[in-house]
This record gives C-alpha cells, structure tokens and sequence, in this order.
C-alpha cells in the first residue's frame, strides 16, 4: 500500500463516505419552490402592468343618509320637494312630495301610472330631461334628486337617467344625484 500523508486520507474519507440522501430524493418529490418564487413574481408584475392600462372611470354620487334631522318642526312644514326617479322594465317613474307625475310632467296623479313609458325597448331619454326642466322651473332652489331602479334594471340605464337629470345641455338641472336601492 502507498504511503498517504494524512491529507491525502482525510479526502480519500470524505469522498468516499455513504452519503444519506435527503427524504424527499426518495420518494421522488419536485422540489416547487423555484417554481412559486417565479408565479408570485409574474403575478406581481401583472398587477402592477395592469392597473396602469384599465380605465377606472368614477361617477360623482352620494348615498341618501340615514339620521335624525335637526329642527325637526320646520322640516314638517317645508318638506320640500324630494324629487325621485325609479327605472322599471315599463319605464320611468317621477315622483315627489305631492305624488306620481301623470305622463307630461305637468300634474300629480294616483295609481299604476308611468311618467314616461318606453319607447319600444328602449327608455325615453330626451323626454326624462324635459320633465327634470319642468320641474326645475317650478322649485328653482331645488337640487337633489334620487335615482332607483328596479334589481333586473342594467347599470348603464341608470347612469343615463343621471346624465339625463343632471343638465339638459343648455342649463344646470339637478346636479346631486344620490342613489336609492331599488324596490320590487
């Protein structure tokens, strides 16, 4: 046998030492977290790419508030003209503080009557202007109104009758739009 320095035995050792291998080269499992580490990174660079490209567009609304009104008197006896608006599959309902509003917007009515029936399928726009401006040529001060629609109503109808009450093009109609939920 050779004469070894003890260097050259230490390194025969260890290279030749049963090495144990680790419980998860045994039963063959993937090692993923190289794999996740990359996932994360990609859906990070999505978010961050993204929120850059989407057009967020935001509709100015308030809510109606829910509290206790002060001078509680005096609200009894102005309570002035709480103007809504409700979209139905049928059409437009106008009401307000004295009623419904017959069909023309001129008078108040009782019973199972639309303001402004549809036109076909499609809802009368242009006419919903012309009834918010005869009404603000009646209460000038006034600029609230609440819009509502029905559950099965699309999103994009209501945001048209808020267009269509809040200005008629020429003059400033009812510039506080507040949502209302609607109800069956």
């Amino acid at each position: 046998m050779p004469n070894l320095s003890p260097t050259q035995r230490a390194y025969i050792r260890r290279s030749t030492r049963v090495h144990d291998p680790d419980p998860s080269e045994i039963a063959g499992e993937l090692n993923i977290v190289p794999f996740l580490d990359i996932v994360v990174n990609l859906i990070m660079f999505l978010l961050a790419t993204s929120e850059a490209v989407l057009a967020i567009v935001q509709i100015e609304a308030q809510l109606p508030q829910i509290g206790r009104a002060s001078g509680g008197a005096q609200q009894q006896q102005d309570p002035g003209l709480n103007l809504n608006v409700t979209l139905t599959d049928g059409g437009i309902i106008v009401t307000g503080s004295g009623g419904k509003l017959a069909p023309g917007c001129t008078e108040v009515t009782s019973g199972r009557v639309m303001t402004i029936p549809k036109r076909g399928n499609d809802y009368d726009w242009p006419a919903l202007t012309d009834c918010a401006t005869k009404i603000k040529a009646r209460f000038n001060d006034e600029r609230d109104v609440i819009v509502g629609a029905d559950p099965m109503i699309h999103y994009e109808y209501v945001v048209a009758a808020m267009d269509a009450l809040r200005s008629s093009g020429k003059q400033e109609l009812f510039p506080k739009v507040l949502l209302s939920a609607g109800v069956r």
